[in-house]
């Protein structure tokens, strides 16, 4: 068993007889503190693999390894709880199959491995639990596609009796399978749950009831506004246009109370991580609760992928980019089979299940860096509030970012450099601790990019140039770290190169303000204009506020440079790429984290700014934070709604859509072409999507940017240009999709004059040379056979 932080100290004489031990307090944040001091505790003894980490002159259970071997028992009974679940879901199926097979992607393997782990931080080991699974879960995954050997209902039952099998050896040797022999040694005091007399439990737990009564409020409030909020009646100016004020009211409590609770006088309540799991739900879970089919048209492009290896079990065309980066597609395919649903099914509720994973992994960032828990909470709420980015749906994004973040904490936690942050109450937590700890936490690291190199073309040199950043300004160490992971990342493009550089480019010119410029040429609308002009003053008031708290922090410098190195990194891109006009999203989607952490630390750096009295006392100004933080917190999370949600009015998918789609890939002839009005449609949602469009590369065909029509009005003079461009491709035959849907894209982003679809619709049913081919509701798919 490998302690990751084990450090070498001096050998000391265990003191004779039993040693007094009492519990480790775990404070409001479950960090485990002793109790009594380190001295006293005797000295960690050599430890290998073959036996568990012991600390001579105390038990497992005292004040050194009591929090850690007690949670790592926890997690191998929760592991072998999902294990055993899964296998069960596996055998026959019924309602808990589905979640069984989301806790066992997201936290089996982890579990199991963690269970033999002893990590200092329970958060840190929790994160670290997630990161472990859903790595070992999709590279698992990614590798069966691309040797061809897709069982994925084997490979989880496999899975689920390692995963139990791994835990119960972990339990035997921490001693969780038996019960203690009696050692002299007092029991140990448990805490007392704060029950008792009515009035004192009303004295002691006053706020514990406050808080748990805004959060049922604040998630009343939100159920009450989507129950009574009418999607079909979205506009221009999207979701918050439209929806019950009481959701103004939920995300304004929601903020409110977070604010409250965060400065509480006796330290942050001990309900305040739920504050951003309400605003997760808020944020991520509103839409799959109003639409009736996932949001977003390039979803369903990759649910396209993810049914082609689930048919398949295979990828490989050299010409398709997702093909060449399959583990997302890769790690849905084998999830929706173990969990017996649809990619469809997952796709809803993804950034929901992507946010809370990545603000677990958020928080123990923080924890690491910050002595100080509220910077923590803070960083996290602060950056759900503000992270617009919408880059959490069932895209390799995702996965991307969650695993580039995960690979900073392992780097952070386990591979810094000692006195590389000197944060306000002491230096950060985590900093050193032993070779070995190190290399593994060094291959940990290695593993989780090798996936994450598998999963997206652009997050892994973002992530690489952080990484060397650090390493050059000597904050985190091997030196070789780098090299390692370039590497890897060359020896997964060299073959891939031609396909990105062909067809989509990869080094764009040094124009910085044009890679900066966005993916819209100009503002089609005055509802396109208010929500670009939202996101933008957003994102410049967090770089603008990281900026001052690190020049507040210019006297003290290493208080701030490790954040501000990897808050500022991500600039980087723009000095070479656009990547098709969203290179200045992903520049803040890196970032942002960062500057979270750095406004955070800014506020409840106490010896610098004593705007909050240390926990336990009172501050005059409290009332003053409290207004100006829930007020900023809130009007920063509507900034976030209207910019992920402000062109509601394009990116629902009403169901007419998907089924329209799925009948036109099910029965239009092979080798032909597809064609759009405009992009705004559910196109490849099939495993069969490769048949058709064979000489484009991703997505479909379309007027407005394909034939070059946008601003033409389309009447009957323009089909001879319509059929020349459907001509060019080659295929078989020729079908063209209009629909509601594209009007209400042309219409937002201004790109065709008004009633252009309607005009071309009329012209197309009086052709001869096309006819209808299939009709649902507003959507029509036509074929020409001129």
């Amino acid at each position: 068993m490998i302690d990751f932080d084990v450090r070498p100290t001096a050998r000391r004489t265990p003191p004779a007889g039993p040693v007094p031990v009492s519990e480790p307090d775990r404070g409001r944040f479950g960090v485990a503190t002793p109790s009594t001091p380190p001295a006293a505790t005797g000295t960690r003894a050599a430890t290998g693999t073959g036996a568990a980490p012991t600390t001579v002159g105390a038990a497992d259970n005292g004040p050194a390894d009591g929090g850690p071997v007690r949670r790592q028992r926890a997690m191998a009974w929760l592991g072998i709880g999902i294990a055993v679940a899964a296998l069960i879901g596996l055998a026959a199926a019924g309602p808990l199959r589905a979640p069984a097979a989301v806790a066992f992607a997201a936290l089996g393997p982890g579990l199991a491995v963690l269970s033999h782990l002893r990590v200092r931080q329970p958060v840190s080991a929790w994160a670290l639990a997630v990161l472990v699974s859903l790595t070992g879960y999709v590279g698992t995954a990614t590798v069966a596609v691309w040797v061809g050997w897709w069982h994925p209902r084997l490979v989880a039952a496999a899975g689920a009796a390692l995963v139990a099998a791994a835990c119960a050896a972990a339990l035997a040797r921490t001693g969780g399978l038996r019960r203690p022999a009696p050692d002299g040694r007092p029991a140990l005091r448990r805490p007392a749950l704060g029950f008792g007399k009515p009035g004192e439990w009303a004295r002691r737990d006053r706020a514990l009831a406050v808080h748990a009564a805004i959060l049922a409020g604040a998630g009343a409030l939100w159920l009450v506004a989507l129950a009574n909020t009418d999607i079909d009646q979205v506009g221009g100016y999207g979701l918050l246009a439209t929806v019950h004020p009481a959701y103004l009211a939920a995300l304004g409590l929601c903020a409110i109370g977070f604010a409250v609770g965060l400065t509480r006088p006796g330290g942050p309540s001990p309900l305040l991580a739920a504050y951003p799991v309400l605003l997760i739900l808020i944020l991520h879970g509103s839409t799959p609760l109003l639409l009736d089919q996932p949001q977003y048209a390039w979803t369903y492009k990759h649910l396209g992928v993810v049914e082609l290896i689930r048919t398949t079990g295979a990828v490989g065309a050299p010409d398709d980019i997702y093909q060449q980066w399959p583990a997302l597609f890769a790690g849905v395919a084998q999830l929706a089979d173990l969990a017996g649903v649809t990619a469809l099914g997952l796709a809803d509720w993804s950034a929901v299940f992507f946010n809370l994973a990545g603000a677990l992994v958020l928080f123990a960032i923080a924890r690491t860096l910050s002595a100080d828990p509220r910077v923590a909470h803070l960083t996290v709420f602060g950056f759900l509030a503000v992270n617009w980015v919408e880059e959490d749906y069932l895209a390799p994004q995702a996965l991307a970012f969650l695993l580039s973040l995960g690979a900073l904490l392992v780097l952070l936690r386990w591979l810094r450099r000692p006195g590389a942050v000197a944060a306000a109450g002491g230096s950060g937590v985590g900093a050193g601790g032993s070779r070995v700890g190190r290399a593994v936490a060094l291959a940990g690291l290695l593993g989780i990019f090798a996936v994450l190199t598998a999963a997206h073309q652009l997050s892994p040199y973002l992530l690489l140039a952080q990484v060397a950043a650090l390493v050059v300004l000597r904050l985190v160490r091997p030196w070789w770290t780098p090299l390692l992971m370039g590497a890897i990342l060359l020896a997964y493009l060299w073959p891939r190169y031609g396909l990105v550089a062909g067809s989509f480019g990869i080094f764009e010119g040094i124009n910085i303000f044009a890679n900066a410029g966005g993916n819209a040429e100009d503002w089609g609308s005055t509802g396109q204009a208010f929500s670009a002009v939202v996101v933008r003053v957003l994102a410049l008031t967090v770089w603008g506020l990281a900026a001052l708290a690190v020049l507040r922090a210019r006297r003290r410098p290493r208080t701030v440079l490790l954040p501000a190195v990897l808050a500022a990194t991500p600039f980087v891109l723009l000095a070479g790429q656009s990547y098709g006009g969203e290179a200045i999203y992903r520049v803040f989607l890196f970032s942002a984290p960062w500057c979270a952490y750095l406004i955070a630390a800014a506020i409840f750096d106490r010896p610098a700014a004593g705007a909050v009295e240390p926990a336990g006392g009172r501050s005059s100004r409290r009332p003053v934070l409290v207004g100006v933080l829930g007020l900023a917190l809130a009007l920063a999370a509507l900034a976030t709604v209207q910019g992920r949600h402000g062109q509601l009015v394009v990116d629902r998918q009403t169901s007419a859509d998907v089924r329209v789609a799925r009948y036109l890939y099910a029965n239009a002839v092979p080798g032909s072409t597809i064609a759009l009005g405009s992009s705004n449609f559910p196109s490849r949602l099939a495993g069969n999507y490769g048949e058709f469009n064979r000489t484009v590369p991703v997505g479909e065909p379309d007027l407005v940017a394909g034939a070059g029509l946008r601003d033409a009005p389309l009447g009957v003079e323009y089909l001879p240009a319509i059929e020349n461009y459907l001509r060019g491709f080659g295929g078989t035959a020729s079908y063209l999709v209009l629909s509601e849907g594209m009007q209400r894209q042309a219409a937002y982003f201004g790109y065709l004059p008004d009633g252009a679809f309607d005009r071309l619709a009329g012209a197309l049913a009086a052709d001869p040379d096309w006819s209808v081919f299939h009709r649902d509701g507003d959507v029509v798919v036509y074929q020409f056979t001129g």
